[in-house]
């Protein structure tokens, strides 16, 4: 007599029962239970080692059987037959190889794989989309992770017109600009698909300092950092990053389960947007053009960085889960290899 536990498939509950091996049947006996299954309404499920045997029944009732030895009886009138995967898996060599291929499957996956779908679907999007994404967006991060301004309407307007300057007059959308308070967070700078672009507080204070001066190095600066985040409006980055991030999610969630803490980090994502090493250095080279095109020293973009990495010394080459959440160098990370690209596209621009 074989003891096992049988589920209906209906309730949670447990029936302990004495599974009897017949010709072509299955009988269960238990206190509040009689069933008989032929062998064609019984699967044997696969095994695992130290864990139960799994009956699975046409009518969705379930049967484990613990005990070792009665699993082997059970299997063999069955005529249960480990599969060649199942076999594989059982030699450590085999394991060690699906596993291999399993982490290389992951990561061609999320380096070439989910980037290649993103662009495609990106590229089908209308701007209506942009408009919508955006739209809540904003929503989301408006009275809660930003505010209104503390800055004077004269400041604001200042900075509206470094923003008028180096705008294009030609867009993909319509940009507009919102300077706005992020209580605590570091100085940043940031561009939501719908074209608008915010520049916090703490941004331009790093930029024109206490005294609010708008001098020549100011602007340039002031207008760097703005053509950076229109260029990331201009290339959709924001889109394609999201549909990444979505993607990556979707998968997350058919591995593991629990998609509403993704949902509802959206406007933090937005924050913290990590745009790919292409993406930002397609920004850049967009806020190089912009630049040279209104007359301005590209290089202020550089020195731009490297006074925000002088703020917080060291953070760009910290790794990313421990730099301080919102700030500049943590979405738009300000690394040497940047500034000095700036430089050399700069001086490649005065010598043409």
């Amino acid at each position: 007599m074989i003891s096992a536990n049988y589920f209906d498939g209906r309730s949670a509950r447990l029936y302990p029962v004495n599974v009897e091996l017949g010709h072509g049947t299955i009988g269960l006996a238990g206190a509040d239970l009689v069933k008989s299954y032929p062998h064609s309404e019984v699967c044997f499920a696969e095994p695992f080692e130290r864990a139960p045997a799994a009956l699975d029944f046409a009518d969705g009732a379930r049967c484990e059987i613990p005990d070792a030895d009665a699993q082997a009886s059970v299997a063999a009138a069955l005529g249960y037959r480990k599969s060649r995967v199942v076999r594989w898996q059982d030699r450590w060599i085999g394991a060690l190889v699906a596993l291999v291929l399993l982490a290389a499957t992951v990561f061609a996956t999320v380096k070439w794989g989910i980037p290649a779908l993103a662009e495609r679907i990106v590229a089908s999007l209308p701007a209506s989309v942009d408009q919508t994404v955006g739209d809540s967006a904003f929503a989301g991060l408006d009275g809660s992770l930003l505010g209104q301004t503390r800055l004077s309407d004269e400041v604001v307007a200042q900075v509206q017109e470094v923003f008028a300057s180096v705008a294009p007059a030609q867009t993909r959308i319509a940009l507009r600009l919102r300077v706005m308070d992020g209580g605590k967070l570091p100085p940043n700078a940031l561009a939501l698909p719908n074209g608008t672009i915010v520049i916090t507080d703490a941004m331009v204070l790093h930029i024109v300092g206490k005294k609010f001066d708008f001098d020549d190095e100011a602007r340039a600066r002031m207008a760097g950092v703005l053509a950076h985040e229109i260029g990331h409006v201009e290339g959709r980055h924001s889109m394609r990053a999201l549909a990444r991030s979505s993607i990556t999610a979707a998968a997350s969630m058919a591995l593991f389960g629990d998609f509403s803490a993704v949902v509802a980090g959206a406007p933090t994502l937005l924050l913290n947007m990590d745009y790919s090493r292409d993406m930002e250095r397609s920004a850049d080279d967009y806020a190089i053009r912009r630049l040279d095109e209104t007359g301005l020293p590209p290089t202020a973009l550089a020195d731009l960085f490297d006074s925000l990495e002088a703020a917080a010394p060291g953070q760009s080459s910290t790794p990313r889960w421990l730099q301080t959440a919102g700030s500049y160098l943590s979405s738009h990370p300000a690394t040497r290899e940047r500034s000095n690209y700036i430089y050399k596209r700069s001086m490649e621009l005065q010598g043409k």
